[in-house]
């Protein structure tokens, strides 16, 4: 009986031990990806519709020089099309609209919204945020935020010492841009994964509920 007694808490110590296993700090994870970001797209089955576009826009030297990256993801760009291809369909049920079709001048005008030329890491961002000139020359400002519930209270889990923070890159919406705490006119891209470092510069993942260029058949 003791044995039984003594294996069932062996077990039981077990599966606890495993269930608390995520908070456990396994420390600062490796963000360098070991190649250049145009090829660090390609090989990511997630972004190489990104580095297609890149490549038929022109801007492959410009994403592997000393850069940083906002990447749209591929379900951003599938995003952009479905749109274009709704509003097509209002006028002619039977139109057709995919990733080829997508006009080169159109990514000659608005893929560089994504590029900078300055290296942004996270450690260098603030809740207030820069504003930064891209290469085609707009505006994005970029802020490290923290995480705010719906009566704007800092809301973290009690595991965590400090309150989880999320960069989002942001596209202005009025004539002045919003504080980091105000819900105004301008439109907040959450990246998904920030400081993807590559043998030329930084690489930071959109959420994939952004739509390309942020269109908007109401606004474009």
């Amino acid at each position: 009986m003791k044995k039984i007694i003594l294996i069932v808490a062996v077990v039981l110590g077990i599966i606890s031990c495993e269930q608390d296993d995520y908070l456990i700090d396994g420390g600062v994870s490796d963000g360098n990806v070991g190649t250049t970001t145009f090829e660090f797209l390609k090989s990511h089955h997630q972004l190489d519709s990104l580095a297609l576009l890149i490549e038929r826009g022109g801007f492959v030297d410009e994403v592997n020089g000393a850069t940083t990256l906002f990447a749209p993801n591929n379900l951003s760009i599938k995003n952009y099309i479905n749109k274009i291809l709704a509003e097509m369909r209002k006028l002619d049920p039977e139109a057709e609209f995919t990733f080829d079709d997508i006009p080169v001048d159109t990514l000659t005008k608005h893929l560089g919204s994504y590029i900078f030329t300055e290296k942004i890491r996270r450690e260098d961002m603030t809740k207030e945020g820069t504003v930064y000139t891209a290469i085609n020359g707009d505006e994005r400002k970029i802020t490290l935020e923290p995480y705010l519930n719906e009566s704007d209270d800092i809301s973290y889990s009690d595991n965590l010492s400090t309150p989880p923070e999320y960069v989002y890159y942001s596209y202005k919406g009025g004539a002045d841009w919003d504080d980091w705490d105000a819900f105004g006119d301008d439109t907040k891209v959450d990246v998904r994964t920030s400081n993807l470092i590559s043998t030329n510069g930084v690489i930071h993942v959109l959420q994939g509920s952004h739509t390309l260029f942020n269109y908007n058949p109401d606004n474009n």
